[in-house]
């Protein structure tokens, strides 16, 4: 159980930097907590709400979220794609029901099976309308079905993504290239009240070089697709590949991986710290044995008897100007060779234009599709555009944003509304304060299971091993909940100073009334509880926002004897061990009750437990690694020990009040016993 969000923060009030980096704006917080209680099923509710590839980026998304993360301040960023990676594949997860969509209001036509297109025809069927996509290829899925490579994205879990998306109502039609079999003006002829197009970048550009023509020259997406479908390639021993992004980096890998002692390098322009792949990307790719040939720019490819025998290229000066925009410069009096026999180009993709055959639409200079940027659409009213038609290449879970905003402007035009872009969400929190930072406990960050590179270059299989749930509960629970805290009710202030003085991360301060630093505060709760008129609640729940459903989650327990009431401390790592010690063996008799530190209660809630019916009450506080909470944790036990002296005056059992100190960290055995709770978000 964890507090309902009665007390919600408003709109206005600034995300924690996670959510609001992530290009979905998923509510990161509250599915992190809920892993760290190992409720996955509604972790991943909570993920989908807005994410639909959850197991897809699990795997391959490029986490600007952990880019934001205030714990990097402390120890380094919560592992939230690893969090998020474990929940999806959990399991449980393969029984969850999915509910399709009603399905009464106008069809829509989507062009493309990949994830702005997936994503568009969800949102579209939430929405009530019955979306078809066409995809050209045998299967759905897009780049990441043809061009990832399973080392880093297995199908089966890219499919599991797809079919979810499919039990909501989408239809699905494949081996259907629209431009070709039938035209989009065909498809509104056919009833279809708007069209989404939504095809990716699906041709890779090539460099106009002398030798560009020659055997042996591949675009990287022609080469990955080959691979991916098992056709063989006249590839050679040397293999050189230009680029510098994560598409590089994948076909330099997937090309060493194709075995036989092939030597495989890696040209770019830029920088190893300028590269746009990911830095994880670049030393794998290093570890594996790739040469990385940077700030080198290509010249000619070189031919001797009809064959290519090298690159030749020069030094880059720089590739950005000052303004920061993309114009090299070139030394030419620096020039080199590079043995090589194969070439391929990983620079950048194209459109291909055989979907706008006989629309009367037009791709503009830059060879995309011109749309208005804020209603997303083109010159056609009722056609609309998404995805990489109209924005740069990007990342999955940019490509789901793109398509869920597409279809928003698609149901607003359909409903005869004006199409408005969707409101700006609010500011992000500013960075820890270092002094706050100070102030944390240290708990590293998991360390990821990882195969040998010299093992995992030798294959296709996936390197990198999903955590297991001790490590997903114990690293969601290093998260600080960032804008989940204390919130002031000046009118019922007294200025009593108790805040000021309890506070580990000194958030609060006495004006007018007491102040709340929201950089400061970490939501643990102590403040509220110390607060003698109930002016500073908490934003993620309060004590009295659960007393009024004791009653009900006390009735949902099923064991037949005594029923205790644990409030667990859901940032310790030992306390969980410990209840299961304490009710053992009548887990089921014991209701759970997550706080982000128990300190937050008083005498009048730890009563109030008892009148709704619970035998016993049991407070459970982890190991001291806050030394800042020290004093919250003696005023608690000065509590516990008042309460139970007056339990003892009117002769009932003072046992029925205690506070557990814990040690260990064995979330497992817990987990495999889950207490009854309410299931509720945090």
């Amino acid at each position: 159980m964890t507090y309902p969000q009665h007390n919600v923060p408003t709109e206005s009030e600034p995300w924690p930097p996670c959510r609001r980096a992530c290009p979905v704006h998923a509510d990161v917080r509250s599915y992190v907590n809920l892993a760290g209680q190992g409720k996955y099923a509604e972790a991943l509710a909570v993920i989908r709400r807005r994410l639909p590839y959850a197991a897809v980026c699990g795997r391959i998304c490029h986490h600007p979220c952990e880019a934001n993360c205030r714990r990097r301040e402390v120890d380094g960023a919560v592992a939230i794609r690893e969090i998020k990676r474990f929940v999806a594949e959990h399991p449980e997860q393969a029984n969850l029901p999915v509910t399709p969509g009603m399905g009464e209001r106008q069809r829509v036509a989507v062009i493309g099976g990949g994830p702005a297109g997936l994503s568009a025809a969800l949102e579209l069927a939430r929405r009530g309308y019955r979306p078809t996509v066409f995809e050209k290829e045998p299967k759905a899925g897009g780049i990441p079905a043809v061009a990832i490579p399973d080392y880093r994205l297995p199908k089966e879990v890219l499919q599991r993504d797809i079919d979810w998306i499919l039990g909501h109502g989408v239809e699905l039609q494949t081996g259907v290239q629209i431009g070709t079999d039938r035209s989009i003006k065909e498809l509104h002829r056919q009833g279809f009240a708007a069209v989404i197009i939504a095809v990716g970048l699906s041709t890779s550009r090539l460099l106009p070089l002398p030798g560009v023509d020659q055997p042996g020259v591949y675009g990287a997406l022609d080469f990955l697709r080959a691979v991916t479908a098992g056709r063989q390639l006249a590839i050679g021993r040397e293999i050189l590949v230009i680029g510098g992004g994560n598409v590089a980096c994948d076909t330099a890998r997937t090309a060493l991986r194709l075995g036989g002692g092939l030597r495989v390098k890696l040209l770019c322009l830029e920088s190893e710290t300028e590269m746009p792949a990911l830095p994880e990307e670049i030393d794998e790719a290093r570890e594996e044995g790739i040469e990385l040939l940077t700030r080198r720019g290509p010249l000619a490819i070189e031919t001797a008897a009809g064959r290519i025998s090298g690159l030749r290229h020069r030094r880059v000066r720089r590739v950005f100007n000052d303004q920061g925009q993309f114009a090299p410069e070139f030394d030419d009096s620096d020039q080199q060779t590079t043995t090589c026999d194969t070439v391929i180009f990983a620079i950048g993709q194209a459109l291909e234009q055989d979907f706008i055959k006989g629309s009367g639409l037009k791709l503009d200079q830059r060879g995309r599709l011109p749309c208005d940027p804020a209603s997303r659409q083109t010159s056609v009213p009722w056609i609309f555009a998404a995805g990489e038609a109209i924005s740069p290449p990007g990342s999955v879970v940019e490509a789901c944003a793109h398509g869920k905003r597409t279809a928003e402007a698609v149901d607003q035009y359909l409903r005869g509304e004006a199409i408005c872009p969707p409101p700006e969400p609010p500011p992000a929190l500013e960075r820890l304060a270092p002094a706050t930072a100070e102030q944390v406990a240290r708990f590293p960050r998991v360390n990821l299971a990882t195969r040998q590179a010299a093992r995992r270059k030798q294959d296709f299989a996936p390197y990198v091993a999903t955590i297991s749930e001790e490590q997903a509960v114990s690293e969601a629970r290093r998260c600080l909940e960032c804008g989940n805290g204390a919130r002031v009710t000046a009118d019922r202030c007294v200025k009593c100073l108790n805040c000021v003085r309890l506070c580990p991360y000194q958030a609060p301060r006495i004006e007018q009334v007491a102040l709340i630093n929201r950089e400061r505060c970490l939501a643990c709760g102590i403040c509220h509880g110390a607060c003698p008129t109930g002016a500073i609640k908490m934003a993620g729940g309060t004590p009295e926002q659960l007393a009024a459903e004791l009653p009900q989650l006390l009735a949902q327990l099923t064991g037949s004897g005594p029923k205790t009431v644990a409030y667990v401390c859901s940032r310790a790592t030992g306390a969980l061990a410990c209840l299961q010690a304490a009710t053992a063996p009548a887990a089921d008799n014991c209701a759970r009750i997550c706080l982000p530190h128990p300190g937050q209660l008083d005498d009048r809630q730890l009563l109030h437990t008892l009148e709704a019916g619970a035998d016993t009450v049991l407070v459970l506080l982890g190991p001291e690694e806050e030394e800042a909470h020290r004093q919250a944790r003696r005023r608690l036990h000065g509590q516990v020990a008042r309460l139970r002296h007056d339990l003892a005056a009117l002769g009932m059992n003072p046992e029925k009040i205690q506070v557990l100190e814990t040690t260990g960290d064995d979330q497992r055995q817990l987990l495999q016993a889950e207490p009854q709770s309410l299931s509720r978000q945090p």
